[in-house]
């Protein structure tokens, strides 16, 4: 198990060599993955689905509204779950790390592959996302398949528009395979990218997990974000430990200055780098 130093030079736990190390890797990629998961939305102030504090899979709630089954057996309490959860997602807002990775996407080629169902990303201005798991906005019906928008939390309730059915939100349930174009997608996004970023998440659920996994065979280095030690990503080069809120901008500040640095002078706004990370 990797704990952070508790040095007073290092950043997010890791001593100044290995937070050097990674700026130096930023330097040599064109291309980043970040691959991100509900610690990301968290700092959003969205529940997780499980683990400490409020969280989504309480009692048999998993089952009732993320299975078919579930679904078929009690719509009525299904449709009110997706209906609350979705005025959370509205509601909700981009942090400080969303700005960052939009403020990231200035000077690499970055593609996003996330768990996460919000449209947050795409809110702070993110261009190239991939929802392996689908999202909240879009509905599908479940007899005709037809696929379209949400246009406001209630319409979960009204019926297709195309053939009268029931519709589901177009995410994916369990026992269910996430699309094979956003597979595919996010899988030579791992494999061509030079640095992939995991945020949020421990990357333990699959198929998703593979998509990490796959860079590392390519041998992609890997950077985790996260509060708590990730035992399944210990293959990892480097583990920053904190919320993505916090970490996400003092760390695209710090590759983007040292770019910046290379072969020039540092401007005066970023003479306060401190000389390790120079």
């Amino acid at each position: 198990m990797r704990t952070p130093s508790n040095a007073p030079t290092a950043t997010f736990g890791l001593e100044p060599a290995g937070y050097r190390k990674l700026l130096e890797q930023f330097m040599h990629a064109q291309r980043i993955l970040v691959y991100s998961g509900a610690g990301m939305s968290a700092d959003s102030g969205l529940p997780t689905y499980r683990g400490a504090g409020e969280h989504l899979w309480t009692g048999d709630v998993l089952e009732r509204v993320s299975t078919l089954t579930g679904y078929a057996r009690d719509p009525a309490f299904a449709i009110d779950w997706y209906v609350e959860q979705s005025h959370r997602l509205l509601a909700a807002r981009p942090h400080e790390g969303h700005k960052a990775l939009v403020e990231l996407e200035r000077y690499w080629d970055v593609t996003h592959v996330t768990q996460n169902v919000d449209v947050l990303l795409e809110e702070a201005g993110c261009a190239d996302v991939v929802h392996l798991h689908g999202r909240f906005d879009r509905l599908k019906c479940l007899q005709c398949r037809w696929t379209g928008n949400a246009t406001n939390a209630d319409d979960l309730r009204r019926p297709c528009p195309n053939c009268g059915g029931k519709l589901r939100p177009a995410i994916v349930w369990m026992g269910e395979m996430p699309g094979e174009e956003d597979v595919n997608r996010a899988g030579n996004a791992a494999k061509s990218a030079g640095l992939v970023l995991v945020v949020g998440t421990p990357a333990e659920m699959y198929p998703g997990a593979a998509v990490v996994e796959t860079a590392h065979r390519a041998g992609v280095p890997v950077c985790v974000i996260n509060p708590e030690w990730c035992e399944n990503l210990h293959y990892a080069q480097w583990q920053l430990f904190g919320g993505a809120r916090t970490v996400l901008p003092v760390l695209v500040r710090d590759a983007i200055a040292r770019r910046q640095a290379e072969g020039q002078p540092l401007p005066w706004f970023l003479r306060w780098l401190p000389s390790w990370a120079k």
